[in-house]
């Protein structure tokens, strides 16, 4: 009889292993938690494959830490002339500015979707990129959630 074990670690666990695995060259899979990167990470569904964070660049999504110990998993949006970095997710407005360099712990350079493998470097994740980064676009998703939730939870 087979049977799963199904255990959640944090990533505070998790971290040595991550770390060791990607500075060797391999990959380390793991399902982020949260809606900060929706529509393209959904939780539950989805999971990350993590590389070796290397030279930050723009548009690539990274594992990063912040100076409260908090892990998060964002788009870096800009490399900033004093070499700090800005981060957003998807699914947020707000930068999140200051990030250093050395926070980084792991890029994505794909992502699962069920079974399927889907590239980072892939033409439709570059134009998806490109577009969740264009600020006017991301207003213009945001305004008419914001609209609905002052109209019905006032």
């Amino acid at each position: 009889m087979h049977s799963e074990v199904n255990r959640d670690f944090s990533l505070e666990e998790l971290l040595p292993l991550i770390t060791e695995v990607t500075e060797a060259g391999g990959e380390f899979r793991l399902h982020p938690r949260g809606t900060s990167m929706r529509p393209m990470l959904r939780e539950g569904k989805d999971s990350v494959v993590l590389v070796r964070p290397d030279t930050p660049r723009k548009r690539e999504i990274y594992l990063y830490r912040r100076a409260s110990g908090q892990f998060v998993l964002h788009r870096l949006l800009r490399v900033e002339k004093n070499g700090t970095l800005t981060f957003c997710g998807d699914n947020q407005l707000y930068l999140e500015r200051g990030i250093a360099a050395d926070a980084l712990i792991a890029r994505v350079s794909a992502y699962y979707r069920g079974k399927k493998r889907i590239s980072m470097a892939s033409v439709r994740q570059r134009l998806y990129a490109a577009l969740y980064c264009f600020w006017p676009y991301r207003w213009l998703r945001y305004l008419p959630r914001r609209m609905i939730q002052k109209i019905f939870h006032k």
